[in-house]
């Protein structure tokens, strides 16, 4: 049976990495200098996002010290991993728990080999670098995501998988940065596939269909949470705002006086007169569902037009 590093494709640091071991790997220290060449190779080309550098700034993430090395070990104990040595899946677990608490830029070998009490030399035993961690990291994310084994109800199915991404994707806001525009197809990425294809062998449709369905609904899901992280970034500017103001509520009386003196914002004026925030926290679990709804309930009826 193929074991999960050959279950990546053919291309790519995973094909990389296997290739150097079918080679016979060289020492950890010789490996780690070509890697920096081909770094700053990689840089001098305008190359992004080989060191990780790519992150959550524009999300409003914390970064610094707010959580020390001995936090995230903690974490990392928490998760149940043994201390008598070192693995990938340790060093995936640890690079996952850094992103979350500091950023993806945050991540490198170094701090990670500093949680772990180990040689950062020593985790190139286990990685081809550092594009190798972030597919591994985001490959790993996708076993958090629920797959129902199929019920014959696709839409159910869907919606429970679609509700089960956007709560990971929530959970590790970083990740958005990276998975629109460099999906892992690793073999957490590979099972989700395949088990949400088998989803829609009920409605025995051909494979160009069956896929056009995956990817509107993750398109949605994807749309949903950017959306939902910008409108956090927002409640944190304008917490900021009214903290800081004096006469908060006069001010936004005036601005919506200007508004109405214009004669032309009449329809969002409503918003204003109705009292409906479309951004409001409490709302975005139902916001999400009525979007989903209608997502599933278009592609039913789509489905519905064509047999027809």
């Amino acid at each position: 049976m193929a074991t999960d590093d050959e279950l990546w494709p053919p291309f790519g640091p995973a094909a990389d990495f296997r290739e150097q071991l079918a080679r016979g790997r060289g020492r950890p220290d010789e490996v780690h200098g070509r890697e920096d060449h081909a770094r700053g190779q990689a840089r001098g080309r305008g190359r992004q996002g080989a060191d990780l550098r790519r992150g959550p700034d524009s999300r409003g993430r914390g970064h610094g010290d707010q959580h020390g090395a001995a936090d995230l070990r903690g974490r990392a104990d928490q998760r149940g991993r043994a201390r008598s040595g070192l693995s990938r899946e340790e060093i995936v677990d640890v690079a996952i728990a850094i992103a979350d608490s500091e950023g993806a830029e945050s991540v490198s070998m170094r701090k990670i080999a500093q949680v772990l009490r180990a040689g950062a030399m020593s985790l190139y035993w286990h990685l081809a670098g550092k594009e190798h961690l972030l597919e591994l990291m985001l490959d790993a994310l996708m076993a958090d995501m629920v797959v129902p084994e199929p019920t014959g109800d696709w839409q159910a199915d869907l919606r429970v998988q679609a509700s089960s991404q956007r709560q990971v994707l929530l959970r590790h806001k970083w990740v958005i940065d990276f998975i629109a525009a460099r999906p892992p197809l690793g073999p957490n990425t590979l099972r989700n596939l395949d088990k949400s294809l088998a989803t829609l062998d009920c409605l025995d449709l051909d494979t160009d269909t069956a896929i056009n369905i995956l990817q509107t609904v993750n398109t949605y899901v994807l749309g949903a949470v950017v959306r939902e992280l910008g409108e956090l970034r927002t409640q944190r500017e304008q917490q900021k705002w009214v903290t800081a103001e004096t006469n908060v509520n006069a001010k936004l009386q005036q601005w919506r006086e200007r508004l109405e003196a214009t004669g032309m914002f009449d329809h969002f004026l409503r918003i204003l007169r109705d009292d409906v925030d479309p951004d409001a926290e409490e709302t975005r679990d139902a916001r999400f569902e009525f979007g989903l709804d209608c997502v599933l309930e278009g592609i039913a009826a789509k489905l519905a037009k064509r047999a027809g």
